[in-house]
């Protein structure tokens, strides 16, 4: 975390670490196999296939690691801003109601869930500022969310398929991935209490410790206005 003079305050997500070092790895190992497979394919032939499989996978985990942006959080006195490598989305601190971390049951015991969540009174910022990409992306990443809310019976199981109608906001109308997203922020809200759902892959640090930062700004925001 970096915190300037203007109070602004960027967050750097543990998703970036090791990068560098499951890409050499990755590059390192699939380059030994491929130099041995013509000497001993022969006889090794399922182990260095099985070897080359797994190193494939290394580089691919440490290329998605360097994909994704290098700050994930900007906080400043006004907003915090979001940063996904599929887009962003921005939310006033005055939107914001609540945060906190996510709770359901899983194999019946009560979990908490690797996510922060943020209640907020109105969607309208946040839907003018999020990205048809972005909106598309975190659909499919909040998937398990929706699943564990089904299987809880928090939602009905008719309301689990994804809705591409439009979507009315105010007088604004949202369509495509937007308006789908928009439908099932409302599906999670209901479910989890929250609209928004923060990953725990985007925090600088464990989950108790970037909500009681978020909890300490949006609280100064709030006594700064009073």
């Amino acid at each position: 975390m970096q915190k300037n003079a203007a109070r602004v305050i960027q967050i750097n997500p543990k998703s970036k670490h090791n990068r560098l070092f499951l890409l050499s790895l990755g590059f390192l190992l699939l380059c030994i196999c491929l130099i041995l497979y013509p000497l001993f394919g022969e006889l090794y032939r399922l182990q260095l296939i099985f070897i080359i499989s797994a190193s494939f996978v290394v580089f691919l985990v440490g290329l998605l690691k360097y994909l994704e942006p290098a700050i994930s959080y900007v906080i400043t006195p006004d907003s915090i801003t979001y940063y996904h490598r599929s887009g962003h989305w921005g939310l006033p601190w005055r939107d914001v109601l609540r945060i906190g971390d996510i709770t359901a049951s899983v194999m019946a015991e009560h979990k908490h869930l690797p996510y922060l969540g943020i209640r907020v009174n109105s969607l309208e910022n946040i839907a003018q500022s999020i990205s048809p990409r972005l909106a598309n992306k975190l659909l499919h990443e909040q998937q398990e969310l929706l699943l564990l809310a089904l299987k809880n019976q928090e939602i009905e199981l008719q309301n689990g398929v994804i809705n591409f109608e439009p979507f009315n906001l105010n007088g604004v109308i949202y369509k495509g991935p937007v308006a789908a997203w928009l439908y099932r922020t409302e599906l999670l809200q209901k479910a989890y209490g929250y609209h928004l759902f923060l990953p725990e892959s985007s925090f600088d640090r464990g989950v108790i410790e970037f909500l009681s930062l978020l909890k300490e700004c949006h609280n100064y925001i709030k006594n700064d206005h009073n």
